[in-house]
């Protein structure tokens, strides 16, 4: 009974998709989310996987014009102003009056071109920027019970973002110290998955707590072996190879070349090969196994290569080559070429190929990171500003990457501001503006948002270090310090 009605609803969905029939928030509960809570961390204790409040110190749920107060840190701005329920209808004088465009299911991405996050998410996120750069005084219409009130939370006036942020911006460097401060001897960097880890890593790098990466790197200075999946191998890499360029600590060249040996062996040579590969209930998958490309295992196993995995393990060949480690470079090219085969002339990079509705801004930014680090060619500069022009198509999706929104904003965001097409990093930063005021926490993080990807699991990944490490690179990135960065 279950299965038939799953596959009603889907065949419902492609019917109003196919005739052009508006969908409402199919997605408007979280799928469930709002009552789960991540395991660990610094938000074990927060009831679900809530819309974060900026630097109140409260979550919500998000309706279609209010949120409903559902958490409220202690010793926030929040605390004893605010109430567990109370409904906030609008914000600085003004009711929420467009209904958000939160809750629309991203493999269909393309479908729906509108969908952005305007409604309560831009005007709340705006509205902090407004009291910020005044007195700090956010005023918040909102409904206890049967009262209506007017409420008033204390902000820090730390001012706003300049027209040119994070560059030449006073309040960006702020926001950037006080990210990588919140990271600085944090217990759990040494528990989270190896995204986070990386980034936390590089975070505190370019802060120039070199003795605290090398504990870090020092406990991740071990070859894995061969089968290893492409993630986490690519990320310590990344993060071993940065540490030397900035240390020069010899202690960590035998791993990286080590690393950039597995990463090898999990490349495609010849999609010839896996004609007849099956995987699962996913039947016939061969043609998913595209030349030079790399899939979630160093094993070459899983259902195909994909453009996300390939990028990432460029970027750690092109940093541990500049390690002096001994690469393959017709390896590096055949990446290369699986990228570029990949881009479509508007600058969209699918999933698997260039065919595939699931966000691209993660895959355009990464893949804009690898080509910066190689040659300084025309073709390679050429290919950059294709994939700026595909992430100013991106800019309202950033957080709706498929299986870990996070990872879409970082890359994303570095990636654009390392492009250094003005036009892009202008829309792209100047559109996120509130959801980055959203995200930030009173303490200096920055925690997960909910997206719009049925399989996002980037908040019980890391719901706090990787977006807080990935903003304290964002926000320092006009001195530039690490490769990654544009140094």
């Amino acid at each position: 009974m279950k299965n038939s009605i799953t596959h009603v609803s889907l065949v419902l969905l492609f019917l109003c998709s196919f005739f052009g029939m508006k969908l409402e928030a199919i997605e408007e509960n979280n799928r469930g989310r709002w009552n789960e809570p991540t395991k660990e961390g610094p938000d074990k204790d927060v009831p679900g996987y809530l819309v974060n409040l900026g630097p109140t110190g409260a979550r919500g749920t998000l309706e279609s014009k209010s949120f409903t107060v559902k958490y409220i840190f202690k010793e926030s701005p929040a605390e004893g102003v605010l109430q567990i329920d109370d409904v906030i209808t609008g914000v600085n004088g003004k009711a929420f009056a467009v209904e958000h465009r939160f809750g629309h299911h991203l493999t269909r991405m393309r479908e729906f071109p509108d969908i952005g996050y305007e409604g309560p998410i831009m005007d709340f996120g705006n509205a902090i920027e407004d009291s910020e750069g005044k007195d700090g005084k956010l005023n918040l219409s909102i409904k206890r019970g049967k009262k209506l009130l007017d409420v008033v939370i204390q902000l820090e006036a730390i001012g706003r973002f300049s027209e040119t942020y994070p560059r030449q911006c006073k309040k960006s460097s702020l926001l950037a110290k006080r990210s990588m401060d919140y990271l600085s001897n944090h217990p759990f960097i040494n528990d989270e998955q190896c995204h986070a880890k990386c980034l936390s890593g590089l975070a505190l790098l370019a802060a120039g707590k070199t003795d605290e990466v090398k504990k870090l790197v020092y406990s991740w200075n071990t070859i894995p072996k061969k089968g290893i999946w492409v993630w986490p191998a690519s990320y310590q890499c990344i993060l071993l190879s940065e540490y030397y360029l900035a240390t020069k600590d010899e202690a960590v060249l035998e791993t990286i070349q080590g690393l950039a040996a597995v990463l090898e062996s999990g490349q495609v040579e010849d999609m010839a090969n896996y004609a007849d590969r099956t995987h699962g209930k996913m039947g016939n998958v061969g043609h998913k196994f595209r030349t030079g490309g790399l899939g979630h295992n160093t094993n070459v196993g899983g259902y195909g290569t994909m453009n996300i995995t390939t990028a990432l393990g460029i970027t750690a060949w092109q940093l541990a080559k500049k390690c002096g480690a001994k690469v393959d470079q017709n390896k590096i090219d055949m990446a290369y070429d699986y990228l570029k085969k990949s881009t479509t002339k508007d600058g969209f990079i699918g999933y698997h190929t260039d065919a595939c509705a699931y966000s691209p801004s993660g895959r355009q930014g990464l893949a804009i990171i690898a080509h910066k680090l190689g040659e300084d060619s025309e073709a390679n500069r050429d290919y950059i500003k294709l994939a700026a022009k595909g992430l100013t198509s991106s800019q309202k999706y950033i957080n709706d990457c498929h299986a870990d929104s996070v990872l879409g904003v970082s890359c994303a965001l570095i990636g654009v501001n390392v492009s250094g097409d003005e036009k892009a990093i202008r829309e792209m930063m100047d559109y996120n503006k509130a959801w980055l005021n959203m995200a930030r926490c009173h303490d200096g993080s920055y925690v997960a948002l909910p997206g719009r990807d049925m399989y996002d699991k980037g908040y019980y990944m890391s719901s706090r270090m990787h977006l807080t490490a990935t903003m304290a690179l964002v926000f320092s990135i006009e001195q530039p310090k690490l490769l990654i960065q544009g140094k």
